[in-house]
């Protein structure tokens, strides 16, 4: 009896991303990220001379991609995403019965720590205490402001409502992960609900919120120098920004995990807001300067 080999059933990887951005129900800026990515491998073949199909993608042809990557002068973290994301594209070849050489799990790329900051105190108070003539600013910086002192991020802060206030308290379902926190309402924060009669309105796409948020912070001269320095191909990038155009929706939510922190507030109780699993990655998360830790330390009884 003559035995006849399988086919190999493979499927072109480039055009398996492309399909699957265009099937996909999930936000424009979520199928873009997956047709950049198609593109990448598509210009990386043409570069190379060869086919990218389900069942060559090896760890030697992955390396590569890496090294086209960095040719291309893309940050590392932005590499490490993308083949993240090539990744979960051939587990879906694979759920789809074509077949898969998973070389490229044996590529392994270290994340890049980001320049994230956090607002002091005294910060968002001089944010607080700006006056606006346009109403639809004003709301921006309170809803901001609320974040400073909810840790909630703005996914849930745009679409609280005053049954989300009982007993003096925010809970909220966290549309993330699902979990229920219950977050005391500080002074500053009932006083801004008193002004709306519960919640500041969003109207605004993240996008406009936090362009708007930077012209916010700007004025209220928010305005340290930040030294950047990331990985970009090959290089290191070093330069200064001000501190303003580095404030985002979520630098609402660092300042209150590392507010909380330096006033005392035990991690344990601050991560059953922030919904952190583990006091590392609370850590990582938090942002403490080496001086402001310093003066912390200058307290201790340790150092008196």
């Amino acid at each position: 009896m003559k035995l006849f080999a399988t086919k190999p059933n493979t499927t072109p990887a480039a055009a398996f991303i492309y399909a699957y951005a265009r099937n996909s129900k999930r936000s424009d800026r979520y199928k873009c990220k997956y047709r950049c990515i198609a593109k990448h491998l598509e210009n990386f073949e043409k570069l190379r001379d060869v086919s990218i199909i389900s069942n060559n993608f090896t760890a030697e042809m992955c390396e590569d991609f890496v090294f086209y990557l960095k040719e291309k002068g893309l940050a590392i973290n932005t590499i490490r995403n993308y083949v993240s994301y090539i990744a979960f594209m051939f587990r879906r070849m694979a759920k789809q019965g074509y077949d898969v050489n998973f070389g490229f799990e044996d590529v392994k790329i270290e994340s890049e720590k980001t320049i994230a900051v956090y607002l002091t105190e005294k910060e968002i108070d001089s944010i607080y205490s700006l006056n606006f003539r346009d109403k639809s600013t004003e709301k921006i910086r309170d809803l901001f402001v609320i974040g400073c002192y909810t840790g909630l991020r703005f996914s849930d802060l745009s679409r609280l409502t005053n049954k989300n206030i009982a007993d003096k308290k925010i809970i909220c379902k966290t549309r993330k992960t699902g979990e229920v926190v219950v977050i005391p309402i500080k002074p500053i924060v009932a006083e801004i609900l008193r002004k709306y009669d519960y919640f500041p309105p969003c109207d605004c796409s993240l996008f406009n919120f936090n362009k708007c948020l930077k012209t916010i912070c700007k004025r209220a001269k928010i305005n340290d120098k930040i030294l950047i320095e990331r990985t970009r191909g090959h290089q290191i990038d070093r330069f200064t920004t001000l501190k303003y155009t580095l404030v985002s929706s979520h630098t609402a939510r660092r300042s209150f995990a590392t507010n909380a922190y330096l006033s005392g507030v035990m991690p344990a109780k601050i991560m059953m807001i922030t919904g952190h699993k583990s006091e590392q990655t609370f850590f990582n998360y938090i942002r403490i300067g080496k001086a402001e830790n310093a003066r912390e330390l200058a307290e201790h009884p340790f150092f008196k």
